[in-house]
């Protein structure tokens, strides 16, 4: 009987996809995060745990959601600072948005 070790990568890629749905307001870090998880996800997707691929697959797909919501975020925050007038936008959004193109 085969004993199988418990895919730490597998489990990482799941907290950090939930973790990238929960930051997804904050862009940039629901982006960095949700990126992780879906790398992860794929990792532990390729290890020889089969007990754990559906944690990893889980990973991909929270993962990539918190992408896709950081994405969204994003946008919409460049949309609304574009919108206004840059001398009553926040100083600190137009040199943040400035300083990440």
């Amino acid at each position: 009987m085969t004993e199988y070790k418990t895919n730490v990568k597998a489990i990482v890629a799941l907290i950090l996809g939930i973790l990238s749905v929960l930051c997804c307001c904050v862009w940039y870090a629901g982006l960095i995060v949700g990126i992780a998880a879906v790398v992860l996800g794929i990792l532990g997707y390729r290890d020889d745990n089969p007990r754990q691929k559906d944690a990893a697959i889980a990973g991909i797909v929270v993962g990539a959601v918190g992408v896709a919501l950081a994405i969204s975020a994003a946008v919409i925050a460049i949309f609304f600072s574009t919108r206004m007038d840059p001398q009553t936008a926040p100083s600190s959004t137009v040199m943040m948005i400035r300083s990440m193109f």
